[in-house]
């Protein structure tokens, strides 16, 4: 079955859609608290409309500072709230060096507070990211590593 992808937020700190059984939160600048409530709220409005069982993928962009204490703490509750709803979940930060290890070190801490009950794994790009997805995806989506990729992409080409 096509996905065809959606945008439903975008702004200079963070951009909200999805495809399919994806909803995808890409973290472009600051991680806020008001980010966070409206990324709860989306995701909440999208999957009471669709089916019963999604994928997350979360991506931050290279340039996206540290989120503050309040907002990751806003984060990991969010993350929490939707164990029942998601099955699969994944984290891409983008960019490489010092800084990208310590945004590893607030994702790996963000997972253990969540205490998430699906499979989750952070990776360096969606690319490294897709054949694991894939993999850990339910069966009747028919998700291939490829359909992965093309999905995210798909959401990303209509980020302003």
């Amino acid at each position: 079955m096509p996905w065809t992808p959606e945008l439903v937020y975008a702004d200079a700190d963070q951009a909200l859609g999805h495809c399919g059984p994806l909803f995808s939160v890409i973290w472009r600048q600051n991680t806020t608290r008001e980010g966070a409530r409206r990324l709860a709220d989306s995701f909440r409005q999208w999957a009471t409309a669709g089916q019963a069982r999604h994928g997350l993928v979360t991506i931050i962009e290279a340039d996206a500072p540290l989120p503050d204490p309040s907002a990751r703490e806003d984060v990991a509750k969010f993350l929490q709230s939707i164990s029942d709803e998601v099955v699969v979940s994944t984290v891409v930060f983008e960019g490489s060096g010092f800084k990208s290890a310590a945004v590893r070190g607030v994702v790996t801490g963000l997972t253990l507070l969540a205490k998430q009950a699906y499979p989750h794994r952070v990776f360096a790009t969606v690319e490294e990211a897709s054949e694991w997805f894939a993999k850990e995806a339910p069966a009747d989506w028919h998700m291939s590593p490829g359909g992965f990729v093309k999905a995210v992409q798909g959401i990303r080409r209509l980020v302003p």
